[in-house]
């Protein structure tokens, strides 16, 4: 359940004047239920209404701290089943530094999208796929060739008695072959 505070109860745990809450209720920026502040609701009202990058004027009391105030006062050690879990915050001091690193890093990315972006209409990136088409028809043919040689010249090869030119004969077959694969396959684009 929500803890419901008197105006001055709240801007008391907030560190803040109590004319300075009187007046967000005043503006409707603090809803009252049953005349009180509910203080979660009221909490996140004026983090999400906060600039980041502005210091806090005045220190609010931690929930943490108040309920170890309230532990000695009271003489009883303070058990960790009273400790509200707080989410994990990063210190005000580091926010500015933070958001400047986060922006800096966001615009790098967006430079490198752009250096890309450029590339691939200049012609330097091509898509992958049509790469690998391209590639794929290229040397298909190349495959199928080489795979043929004995098929196409078996005849002459056992024709041919002679050592060198059984040789000659399967060189210059393999030079053609890859003679014609090494011909540009990518048109550079204009």
């Amino acid at each position: 359940m929500t803890e419901l505070m008197t105006q001055t109860a709240y801007a008391k745990h907030k560190g803040v004047s109590r004319q300075y809450i009187n007046e967000l209720v005043r503006d409707g920026v603090l809803r009252l239920k049953r005349g009180k502040i509910d203080r979660d609701e009221a909490d996140m009202t004026l983090e999400a209404r906060r600039e980041p990058l502005r210091p806090l004027r005045r220190k609010s009391v931690e929930p943490k701290e108040q309920i170890a105030k309230e532990a000695q006062k009271s003489k009883k050690p303070p058990q960790s089943a009273e400790m509200p879990m707080q989410p994990k915050t990063i210190p005000r001091a580091e926010l500015p530094t933070l958001l400047l690193k986060t922006k800096i890093k966001s615009e790098t990315e967006k430079v490198k999208l752009l250096e890309i972006k450029n590339k691939v209409e200049s012609g330097k990136y091509i898509d992958r796929d049509e790469a690998e088409a391209m590639i794929f028809k290229r040397l298909r043919p190349v495959r199928d060739n080489l795979l043929s040689i004995p098929d196409r010249l078996s005849a002459d090869l056992t024709a041919s008695q002679d050592r060198h030119n059984t040789h000659k004969i399967l060189y210059d077959e393999i030079v053609r072959i890859l003679d014609d694969a090494t011909k540009p396959f990518l048109k550079k684009r204009r």
